[in-house]
């Protein structure tokens, strides 16, 4: 190894400081141990390296803010940042988001700038994004920009903590544990928190406030955006409803874009992935491997970390190598869309029909009633989606989709009736004037509700009444009691 002289811009500690782990900034960032204890700031020359380990490297001094500054800008202007950019947007032109893309553009330069500044300077960084496809594809596309980065400029070992979110809300739990992974660094860059595709949520407001003076936040999301969210203490939130847009302009496809604009990695099958999962209007359905891919996204998210899974910790980069591999990516879809056809056909013949107000029918189910393998495969929220459209096709556009499981109902409904139902507006009726209900949210046209346990068939009955009273529709048949 050459010449090494930088500034210590992060130290991860372990409990015998002779093993700390040392981030220095030079032409590259270096990742390294030393035989001396080190502190961020310090400027060290080191000219021996043994086995990853500095020898007896020479502190020269302190570094000022502005030397610091200088060199994470000019790292970050190496790797292309707005060459990346411009060639995001030339791929974008002809697309219908193509003008909203434009205005958005300016803030995803400046969260990517945010995140390059934490991720070159060896600050911690916390990755969550929620266990769907549409979650787990902007996933695999940010690990592969970032595996890019790492290998253009770093030497040595980078790590980032990447975590699969079962929620929607970034809860004082996540909290506790993402700060559990921050206790263990010094550095001169915040803590980072990106969340990708989900978060937008009541409950995520007391964590906003703790992290916000504490970390970053980089946040991409594509769901509404309820009066009173506090973007103030939000980081960078970049959400699609901000820009003319809407949910079909998914969180997946966004993160791509952001990973694109990080590195020039190949993305176009993911947000493709994100488009078919998420059921985007923007989705190419034709291709074949977008199908297949939006599949796959969908098992591994769900079978991750259930007792018996050979996959306990699901990661973007295992996600990537199952795509890759056509062994096992056939396998897996194979898997995955035979137990899936099967459960669909026995969910059309087990569902119950409530006719409610304006013409449209709702299709109720027990999914607990539904016989599902060990490996947890579909979801309910994915099974739902999937079940919808079943029943759109059979039904046509005036289908509602309810199925029940513990404490939770999730439902889907078409979208050419979605703003005329206003379901969100409906679960927030009953979460303000209901005891039974505890959280809700999502989208108009996939939303969930969380129950008191034991209130289920209440809450359903509920919902159902509200079905047929909608506004400006002709009364429909009340629904029978479940």
């Amino acid at each position: 190894m050459a010449k090494l002289k930088g500034v210590v811009s992060s130290v991860k500690v372990a409990p015998d400081q002779r093993k700390n782990t040392y981030t220095i900034i030079s032409d590259r960032p270096t990742v390294l141990m030393s035989d001396t204890v080190l502190d961020i700031n310090d400027v060290v020359e080191v000219n021996n390296v043994v086995d990853g380990i500095a020898i007896r490297p020479k502190l020269l001094g302190r570094s000022t803010a502005k030397d610091y500054d200088s060199r994470i800008s000019t790292l970050i202007a190496a790797l292309g940042l707005e060459e990346n950019i411009s060639r995001t947007m030339q791929k974008s032109i002809g697309k219908p988001y193509y003008d909203s893309l434009n205005m958005m553009m300016p803030s995803i330069r400046d969260a990517g700038i945010s995140f390059l500044r934490s991720f070159l300077g060896g600050a911690p960084v916390v990755v969550r994004f929620h266990n769907d496809g549409d979650g787990a594809s902007g996933a695999v596309a940010l690990h592969r920009a970032l595996a890019k980065i790492m290998g253009m400029c770093f030497s040595g070992e980078r790590s980032v903590a990447w975590c699969m979110h079962r929620g929607v809300e970034y809860d004082q739990e996540s909290l506790r544990l993402d700060e559990m992974v921050f206790s263990s660094f010094k550095s001169i860059e915040k803590p980072l928190v990106f969340i990708t595709d989900f978060g937008t949520a009541q409950g995520s407001e007391s964590s906003i406030h703790k992290a916000a003076s504490k970390y970053k936040l980089i946040w991409l999301d594509h769901h509404p955006i309820y009066e009173g969210f506090p973007r103030e203490a939000a980081g960078s939130y970049i959400n699609s409803w901000d820009f003319g847009l809407d949910s079909n302009f998914t969180a997946g496809l966004l993160t791509c874009i952001f990973a694109e604009c990080l590195a020039d990695v190949y993305t176009d099958d993911m947000k493709n992935a994100s488009l078919i999962s998420d059921y985007s209007t923007y989705a190419n359905r034709l291709l074949k491997t977008g199908q297949r891919d939006a599949i796959i996204l969908d098992y591994l998210t769900s079978v991750a970390g259930r007792r018996g899974s050979s996959i306990e910790r699901l990661t973007p980069g295992y996600i990537d190598s199952v795509l890759a591999s056509r062994e096992m990516s056939e396998s897996v879809f194979s898997n995955a869309s035979n137990t899936l056809s099967e459960l669909l056909e026995l969910g059309t013949r087990s569902v119950k029909k409530h006719r409610c107000a304006g013409g449209i029918t709702a299709f109720v189910l027990d999914f607990e009633a539904m016989p599902r393998g060990e490996s947890g495969f579909p979801l309910p929220g994915r099974y739902t989606s999937r079940l919808q459209e079943r029943m759109e096709s059979v039904n046509g556009q005036n289908t509602i989709t309810i199925v029940y499981y513990g404490s939770y109902i999730t439902i889907r409904l078409a979208k050419q009736i979605s703003s005329s139902v206003g379901l969100l507006k409906i679960i927030n009726r009953l979460i303000n004037y209901e005891d039974y209900v505890q959280s809700g949210g999502g989208h108009n046209e996939a939303a969930s509700i969380k129950v008191k346990e034991g209130c289920i068939k209440n809450v359903l009955n509920l919902l159902l009444k509200e079905l047929d009273k909608l506004p400006d529709a002709q009364p429909g048949t009340s629904p029978q009691p479940l």
